[in-house]
């Protein structure tokens, strides 16, 4: 189980910035001494969106939004850990499957780092959430591995 959190913005200018808060939650398979194969599930609240839904929905009549779409998303995802001692490259690659305001694209891809401690009960992550090339946000996160 791993929380995310950190702070990020619309494309529009003036907007803000707000924070996020992810919460996943995986199994993995070390396949070998390096590499573990990971499947899980994203659940996403981004208090971004529903400043742009706001804006969007109030500067731009004809997009048709009833300004009260969800900003919550829920992907899974498949990934890959490479790990080296106590630390572990990351790469995962998602899908929304409940994506009620359309923003970037269906599919979504995470890389980054992680460091585990305490006899590898808990780690910590940073990592890149994005949308192909386009970022969304940088994630500050803690797990547990149970």
């Amino acid at each position: 189980m791993v929380f995310r959190t950190g702070i990020n913005e619309a494309d529009v200018n003036g907007l803000g910035q707000f924070p996020f808060f992810t919460f996943s939650t995986f199994v993995d398979k070390r396949i070998n001494y390096k590499s573990t194969l990971q499947a899980g599930v994203d659940v996403f609240f981004s208090a971004f969106l529903e400043e742009l839904i706001n804006y969007r929905y109030i500067a731009c009549p004809e997009d048709g939004l009833s300004g009260d779409e969800d900003y919550r998303r829920i992907g899974v995802f498949l990934g890959h850990e490479f790990r080296f001692n106590k630390n572990a490259f990351v790469t995962q690659l998602g899908y929304y499957v409940y994506w009620p305001y359309e923003f970037e694209s269906r599919i979504y891809n995470r890389l980054g780092l992680k460091r585990y401690f305490l006899k590898g009960k808990f780690f910590g992550a940073i990592t890149l959430h994005a949308h192909w090339a386009k970022a969304e946000a940088v994630e500050f996160g803690i797990g547990v591995r149970l």
